[in-house]
């Protein structure tokens, strides 16, 4: 039997724009590891929803995500 190997975490940069409940628009930005084979897209933005939702409350509107390997 062979030991699983664990892949190393990439780091990915995220940039979200909300709107407040009082209208306010904001974008945030940030990096975020996730594990390939792992982690999916889905659960990597569930992950910054969750951080976002921490800072504005269950109450904002989310009009852009991007998520991208921060590399160049």
């Amino acid at each position: 039997m062979s030991e699983a190997t664990t892949t190393a975490p990439v780091t990915y940069h995220w940039i979200a724009t909300v709107q407040t409940e009082r209208g306010r628009i904001e974008t945030n930005d940030g990096p975020v590891d996730a594990i390939p084979g792992v982690h999916t897209h889905t659960s990597t933005y569930r992950a910054v929803l969750a951080n976002l939702t921490e800072k504005y409350g269950p109450d904002f509107g989310l009009l852009f995500f991007a998520l991208e390997a921060d590399q160049l």
